[in-house]
């Protein structure tokens, strides 16, 4: 697939969170036991998560080396260590827990990766889940802001009525300096810190103002205290509820997680080549995080012509739109399930702009004649 992300440098973690929702991996896909499911590496919790769900197999997948090097540091602490090493590790338990955490993991691993990540824990004493350069960008908005501002992001937790929280934002927030602020600093020439500026070469929207709507339209329709994306996006991962973390590091899941992970195959590559491939013939089930973000959309829609033509395999995919809108139009003649809207609406993270499901047993399902709208 000709993609944007060809052209940015893949030689350091750009990722240490997985942004698109487990929620809505478990509700597009369905797994089950006689699936073999492709999902982009990335952080590598999706790909955990989808393992959690007892499939017959896993193969992550990423054009970046580095994040496949994160997620074979996790598959490691799974099989050897107990969850609260992981969790430590993440940054889950703060600053003061990574440092000796690490100088007793280490000598546990391989040479090879012990002499990889050695550097990478002295860099970040926070832990894995700040060091992402997505992350970092992200997680430097707070300090930005004048400490009432911080507190009243900070009192938005703990409203127990979306009624509250809602009045509470559009009396203390919106139309503020923080309004203005967070858009400025989310904006495209902003967002390069966080993304390479290829990377937007396709972009509809303007990223400050876009984030911001759909910041204004979390607060006013779910409450964000119950909010995992929320919380991590404002506040960092020290302090979260166990039960709003993605499945994979919740402690109750780690002997069970450590059990599926012979099921785990990591491949450096590109999905759609591999979807293609001889190999890839048997997937069933793919997740594709946002990857459509970075094509134009006519090498989008070559690449959906591609994974379902008619008569072809049966697969199920779930993607994530974020500034673009892929999939949008009759044009991309998508077996697209009914259910992206509802997915949207329910379960994507306020970061993103949309959820696409396809899925093969629709083909022959008549195409609506109006454009989509979500």
């Amino acid at each position: 697939m000709n993609s944007e992300f060809y052209n940015v440098a893949l030689n350091r973690l750009r990722y240490s969170l997985v942004w698109e929702a487990s929620h809505t991996l478990y509700n597009a896909l369905a797994i089950g036991p006689t699936d073999d499911v492709l999902v982009i590496t990335s952080a590598g919790c999706n790909v955990f998560n989808a393992l959690l769900q007892n499939p017959r197999s896993v193969t992550a997948i990423d054009l970046n080396p580095v994040q496949n090097r994160l997620l074979l540091l996790k598959y490691q602490l799974i099989r050897y260590h107990t969850p609260n090493v992981l969790r430590a590790l993440m940054g889950f338990e703060g600053p003061l827990a990574v440092g000796p955490t690490w100088q007793r993991v280490a000598p546990t691993l391989p040479v090879e990766m012990q002499a990889y990540w050695q550097p990478f824990f002295e860099a970040h004493p926070g832990g894995i889940l700040t060091a992402g350069k997505l992350e970092e960008y992200i997680l430097g908005f707070l300090p930005t802001l004048a400490p009432e501002i911080q507190a009243k992001l900070q009192q938005l937790l703990y409203f127990s009525t979306i009624a509250e929280q809602r009045g509470f934002f559009a009396a203390e927030l919106d139309g503020t300096d923080f309004q203005e602020q967070f858009i400025a600093y989310f904006d495209e020439a902003n967002l390069s810190k966080g993304r390479d500026p290829a990377l937007f070469r396709y972009a509809l929207e303007s990223g400050g103002q876009a984030f911001y709507s759909r910041l204004k339209s979390t607060v006013a329709t779910k409450l964000v205290r119950d909010n995992f994306f929320f919380r991590f996006f404002f506040f960092g991962p020290v302090g979260l509820p166990e039960f709003l973390l993605p499945p994979c590091y919740h402690r109750k899941n780690h002997e069970r997680l450590r059990q599926q992970l012979p099921k785990l195959n990591v491949l450096t590559g590109e999905a759609v080549s591999h979807l293609n491939s001889p190999a890839g013939q048997g997937i069933t089930k793919a997740s594709l995080s946002n990857i459509f973000e970075y094509t134009s959309a006519e090498e989008f829609r070559r690449v959906m012509t591609s994974l379902f033509p008619m008569g072809g395999r049966p697969l199920r995919l779930v993607y994530w739109n974020l500034l673009q809108d892929q999939g949008s139009t009759v044009a991309d003649q998508l077996p697209l399930s009914a259910d992206s809207g509802r997915l949207s609406r329910e379960d994507a993270c306020f970061y993103f702009r949309n959820v696409r499901l396809l899925d093969a047993a629709l083909m022959a399902t008549p195409v609506s004649s109006s454009p989509l709208a979500f």
